[in-house]
């Protein structure tokens, strides 16, 4: 749909476009907290009609019920799904309308980031596949919950930005919070967790979730334990998996208790993974919330 950079470039601006101005905003908080853009006016998607009559960037987000990628006859849009879009240093975010539909009115040519924060209980559909490039997803998944790609806006319209997302047949158990599984013992697929290549026992994991204080490596250990756990008990790993990989390369470097101040240099590499997996284990992300 839109005319795609490789992907590992998509990584690297769908990462700015959300360790920017975004680093410290919940996703729930999203919509309200971003700044409105002197280039861009985000316009409603439910006061628009489908496609980017008046020039700039637009799409669907759909319900790919099939999971092949592409928007066949009688898959739905997903409304309220939230779309992202990055224009210099600023950010935008508008909700899609009841059938799935999202515009931003862009005025310079450009390379343009735009991203849609993950529906709860989904998975982004693969991307760029079949030939009609008006009816594929886009959207790449990436480290912090969204799917995301690249645009290239030339001037006029660019109606081909879409993205979709499947979910599974499987039902997922939910994911619980540090409290959770600080208060659940019982509940632990496990008899003990490796964290940073450390082997604790379950006793010993949970008395260091109780222990979260200034110490930033408590703050890791609190998000990255049930965040394992979630994914061991069958929720979706798909829009944490590489978090929880890099939290522990994060934690083999600064294990538990070494006393990793919040000023440093390492909790400012180590906070947007701890974010990535709160949100998830609070079930804002790929895996709904456990009842």
């Amino acid at each position: 749909m839109s005319q795609e950079i490789r992907h590992t470039d998509v990584q690297e601006k769908t990462q700015q476009l959300l360790q920017g101005p975004l680093k410290h905003i919940r996703a729930a908080a999203l919509a309200a907290a971003l700044l409105p853009l002197a280039s861009v006016m985000a316009t409603p998607a439910s006061a628009q009609s489908p496609g980017c009559a008046s020039g700039g960037i637009c799409g669907f987000v759909f319900d790919d019920a099939n999971n092949n990628g592409i928007q066949d006859a009688g898959e739905a849009g997903i409304e309220g799904a939230k779309v992202s879009i990055k224009v210099g240093e600023d950010i935008t975010t508008v909700d899609t309308g009841p059938d799935g539909f999202y515009y931003f009115s862009i005025f310079d040519p450009g390379t343009y980031p735009v991203a849609v924060l993950i529906p709860a209980g989904t998975q982004p559909s693969p991307a760029n596949t079949g030939a009609d490039d008006t009816a594929d997803s886009d959207g790449v998944s990436d480290t912090f919950g969204y799917s995301a790609t690249t645009t290239v806006f030339a001037g006029g319209a660019n109606s081909d930005t879409d993205f979709g997302f499947f979910t599974p047949a499987t039902e997922q158990p939910g994911t619980g919070t540090p409290g959770y599984w600080k208060n659940h013992p019982l509940a632990w697929p496990s008899a003990g967790i490796t964290v940073g290549g450390i082997y604790y026992t379950k006793a010993q994991a949970i008395s260091w979730l109780g222990k979260v204080g200034k110490d930033k490596t408590t703050t890791m250990f609190s998000s990255l334990v049930p965040a394992m756990l979630n994914v061991l008990i069958g929720n979706s790993p798909l829009c944490v998996a590489s978090t929880i990989a890099a939290a522990n390369v994060w934690m083999t470097a600064h294990p538990v208790g070494s006393n990793v101040a919040g000023s440093s240099d390492a909790w400012t590499i180590g906070e947007p993974m701890h974010q990535q997996m709160d949100a998830y284990n609070n079930g804002r992300l790929c895996a709904p919330h456990r009842n």
